[in-house]
């Protein structure tokens, strides 16, 4: 283990040990000011220390990828030369567009360009809205696509949970979907027929289409574009991977489905029992756990906000036992509650009347669908007078619960 993951490890480990004795020296009564104000900075060392972690372990991941690609580039070397020599005149053709435009392209960095070439010397509008991959997205080189995949996964929690799926057209999709897990089986009586009141299987499907984002217009100094030295690529992947993360995990989280992908939190089922309008109970995230059916449980998880995360972290079971775990990274545990693993979103609403603050199940059963790969334009003139140049991206996604009974979430009562 990373030696800097492991301090901050052990460091998060005793002010959470801090933090309990507050509040087992507090039992009973409220914190006074002291304690509050020694809680709360003990809160946000927490949480600093959790940001610091996790950008270590994307660290640690994007290093191990590194070298899984540099291991796999290797071996292509050997074996395919060919391959390996396309795709680097690709990238080079492709990062000479970026900075000079279609038209100071050489006829072989255009031959090199393949198929993105042929869609974009035609015009950026027809480009743009190609209905397939043949508009040149899945031509963008994958170094850029992947870096454009990271930012998406910091910028939000759907990404981790979901279910990932690439087309390589935008056609409609209908995905099949099955629940039968309130169909039993029965004892079949002599002579009877086992078609005499059978019970159908529960197939139903969901439609999967691709709704089209854009990052808006990113506009670079020319002077920036003109430096070779500078990584043009890089800033352009990662302001693009933000912006679309963003709105993209908003819509699969909350989303309306109309004119938009369908949130989790809109399709799943609801957990109401007990649940107070301004509070939550150690009991109430395990009765909502119990209230998804045993065959969503295997790979369930709890998902809930990073302020929700702070009020779950001070709940006692009946015992005094706290049902927030802090795992344990030297032995590969991640953090749990109630012993199921959790992914942070920030956005899932705070507990509050009638909000749907934390969710329970196997979110494995949401499907986000990507198109392709995005697409990058450059516009060459519309900022030509602040000496600078335009780029805007597209991708084109949707997202659906295929099992509303898979997933449920807690909802506070009304005020």
């Amino acid at each position: 283990m990373n030696d800097k993951l492991k301090a901050l490890q052990e460091q998060k480990g005793r002010i959470v040990a801090e933090q309990r004795s507050l509040i087992d020296a507090a039992e009973g009564r409220s914190f006074n000011a002291e304690e509050r104000s020694k809680f709360d900075q003990q809160d946000s060392d927490i949480s600093d220390i959790d940001r610091k972690i996790k950008a270590l372990e994307r660290e640690e991941a994007d290093k191990r990828s590194i070298a899984e690609v540099t291991e796999k580039q290797e071996a292509e070397k050997r074996g395919k030369h060919e391959d390996q020599n396309a795709e680097t005149a690709h990238k080079q053709a492709f990062d000479a567009y970026l900075r000079h435009g279609l038209g100071e392209l050489t006829e072989s960095e255009k031959r090199s360009l393949g198929g993105f070439h042929k869609a974009i010397e035609g015009g950026e509008t027809r480009a743009q809205n190609g209905g397939s991959g043949a508009a040149g997205g899945y031509l963008v080189p994958r170094e850029f696509s992947n870096e454009i995949d990271v930012a998406l996964k910091a910028y939000g929690g759907m990404l981790e949970l979901g279910r990932t799926w690439g087309t390589g057209t935008g056609a409609t999709v209908d995905w099949p979907t099955m629940d039968d897990t309130n169909v039993k089986g029965r004892i079949l009586t002599s002579g009877t027929s086992a078609a005499t009141g059978s019970t159908d299987l529960g197939f139903g499907s969901k439609t999967l289409t691709a709704f089209t984002y854009t990052s808006d217009l990113i506009a670079v100094d020319n002077a920036l574009i003109q430096d070779s030295a500078f990584n043009l690529g890089a800033l352009i992947t990662e302001a693009m991977g933000i912006r679309f993360g963003r709105v993209q995990n908003e819509h699969y989280t909350k989303g309306t489905g109309s004119g938009q992908p369908q949130g989790v939190v809109v399709a799943a089922g609801e957990f109401t029992n007990g649940v107070s309008a301004t509070g939550i109970t150690a009991d109430n995230l395990l009765e909502l756990l119990h209230s998804v059916n045993r065959a969503y449980r295997k790979n369930a998880k709890y998902t809930l906000n990073d302020l929700t995360l702070a009020a779950v972290r001070k709940l006692k079971d009946a015992e005094g036992k706290y049902i927030w775990s802090m795992g344990d990274m030297q032995k590969g545990a991640p953090a749990t509650i109630w012993g199921y693993q959790y992914e942070i979103n920030d956005d899932l609403e705070d507990i509050g009347a009638e909000k749907k603050s934390v969710g329970f199940g196997d979110f494995k059963r949401y499907i986000i669908r990507t198109v392709a790969q995005p697409l990058i334009i450059r516009l060459n003139e519309r900022f030509a007078e602040n000496n600078q140049t335009a780029y805007v991206g597209f991708m084109r996604t949707d997202g659906r619960l295929l099992n509303s009974g898979a997933v449920k979430f807690l909802k506070h009562a009304a005020a």
